[in-house]
């Protein structure tokens, strides 16, 4: 699976198949058994600064696109970003089942999806403590209220309308394939999902100390890393 081609709709369920990553440099994600760390002390300094490293976690964990810079500085590779996004996006996929979207349209939504999380979150990542073991960064972001989107998801009208045009289709006898190819039809459910995700609540802005450690990319150099991905991830997701 592309890192640029993903596929996700809703927020909550992001947030829920987020929980349980980690592994291999905390960016591989699964159960895949973690490694010590070589003491910072007894190794070269890490490559890249800590504070783009942890934008790296924050933003695949939040919506699963790594700016380029943030990705070299965590020295993550496509490998060690797909393991994650697997997760990630498997649960969104069958999210999206339940409308008969295109493939085409599933990109088009993703891409839309992507782009109103990296705007409203607004990620930003400095250096508190300048440590040469554990510097420690500040992770401010804007994120998603899950509650209030919960309840969105529950009532908005156009996703009401959205399935309730769905059902009404059916019954006169269309398919689901039929519907993919409806070009009438893929664009009211790209509009309808696209009020929806624009009607997302979001918690005001806050803050997350994140301290870091060194650790061991899969080409032997070493890096900065969370060392509470877990911490990141609830965070950027917007659980308590």
């Amino acid at each position: 699976m592309l890192r640029k081609v993903l596929f996700g709709a809703l927020t909550l369920m992001l947030a829920l198949c987020l929980v349980g990553c980690g592994g291999k440099k905390d960016a591989a994600g699964g159960d895949a058994k973690k490694e010590e760390p070589k003491a910072a002390e007894t190794v070269k300094a890490p490559e890249g600064s800590a504070d783009k490293a942890v934008l790296a976690y924050a933003q695949l964990y939040a919506y699963g696109v790594i700016e380029d810079e943030n990705q070299a500085a965590a020295g993550m590779t496509e490998k060690d970003i797909e393991q994650v996004q697997d997760q990630v996006l498997s649960p969104i996929v069958d999210a999206f089942k339940q409308y008969p979207l295109s493939d085409e349209s599933v990109a088009e939504m993703t891409g839309k999806y992507v782009g109103k999380l990296h705007t409203a979150m607004d990620m930003k990542a400095t250096i508190k403590k300048d440590d040469a073991t554990n510097p420690v960064v500040e992770l401010t972001a804007t994120t998603i209220n899950q509650e209030g989107a919960a309840k969105v998801a529950e009532t908005n009208e156009d996703l009401v309308a959205l399935g309730v045009a769905y059902g009404e289709l059916q019954a006169q006898g269309l398919t689901e394939a039929q519907l993919k190819e409806s070009p009438e039809f893929q664009q009211f459910a790209l509009e309808s999902i696209d009020k929806y995700i624009n009607e997302f609540p979001l918690n005001p802005e806050s803050s997350l100390e994140v301290t870091c450690q060194a650790v061991e990319g899969s080409d032997g150099k070493m890096y900065w890393a969370p060392k509470d991905p877990q911490a990141v991830a609830k965070f950027v997701t917007g659980q308590k």
